[in-house]
């Protein structure tokens, strides 16, 4: 897969990135390993992931795969939207939970799906601390702001000499926001060029991303094209809108997901210099 440098940063990535947000959706350790592995063979070199996918399996089952392999890949993940700590610590209430939907509402004398939003320094470095260890590496290279609102930005500001700490120490290599693209520049505008990467949800019909280039900013992360589509979608209709979003974000990354192995090559495929949209035109 062709790689870049992701604009704004000395990162070299894959031009896709692989989403972690479905990971915990195979039911075995075997199974999202075997996931993770074949996105690496396809070309994949950057994994995205957060303490709230999988309420933590995700981050762990990455930590997993990367033991001998952190040098080949590039890791981002989030703070802001934590883990729920019943699920984290015993997985089965999660199926569980999932299997029951509404239902586990009416039926469970305790609400264990509360998931508090806290943007303070005490609860990122909690979230950071939990995330190295769970990924079992010493830093990330980018570390996002999940979901950030612009009726926050008071909150985000008073994370400024924590985050920049992290980007000293080591920790982090670069800082970011990722989310609703409005949002997203709503707070970057007013946090003074606190974060270095932008990681907004797009669309080929709703263009949500044209906030960032009509305010002069360029495209680096963009996600969520697949995301209204059917689990049955032809591999033929979802390698047509990657292409699209590639050509939307000509030189940054696109983040996909998906669960089935047999796919991803196909996804890797589309992000080939010689087949993918912008190198054609």
């Amino acid at each position: 897969m062709q790689s870049i440098i992701l604009p704004g940063t000395d990162l070299v990535c894959s031009r896709l990135g692989y989403g972690t947000a479905s990971l915990h959706h195979g039911l075995r350790s075997r199974a999202r390993q075997a996931l993770l592995t074949a996105a690496l063979d396809t070309g994949f070199t950057h994994f995205d992931t957060a303490r709230m996918y999988g309420e933590g399996m995700a981050e762990r089952e990455l930590g997993r795969f990367l033991v001998g392999r952190r040098q080949e890949v590039t890791i981002a993940t989030k703070f802001g939207m934590p883990a729920i700590g019943a699920f984290e610590w015993m997985p089965p209430l999660l199926y569980a939970h999932r299997a029951l939907g509404e239902h586990w509402a009416s039926v469970a004398s305790v609400r264990w799906d509360r998931r508090p939003r806290s943007v303070t320094p005490e609860a990122a470095e909690l979230s950071l601390t939990r995330s190295l260890r769970a990924l079992r590496t010493d830093w990330v290279d980018l570390l996002f702001l999940h979901e950030p609102l612009a009726s926050e930005f008071a909150s985000v500001l008073g994370l400024s000499e924590w985050l920049r700490l992290q980007k000293a120490s080591g920790r982090v290599r670069y800082l970011g926001l990722a989310g609703n693209a409005a949002e997203c520049v709503a707070v970057a505008r007013q946090t003074d060029a606190l974060f270095d990467v932008l990681q907004v949800e797009d669309s080929l019909s709703g263009r949500e991303a044209d906030v960032l280039t009509g305010a002069g900013q360029p495209l680096q992360i963009t996600f969520g094209y697949l995301r209204q589509a059917s689990a049955d979608l032809e591999a033929s209709d979802a390698l047509a809108i990657v292409r699209g979003a590639l050509t939307r974000n000509p030189q940054g990354m696109v983040l996909v997901s998906t669960r089935r192995r047999e796919r991803l090559a196909q996804l890797a495929a589309a992000a080939e210099p010689a087949s993918s949209v912008d190198r054609v035109r």
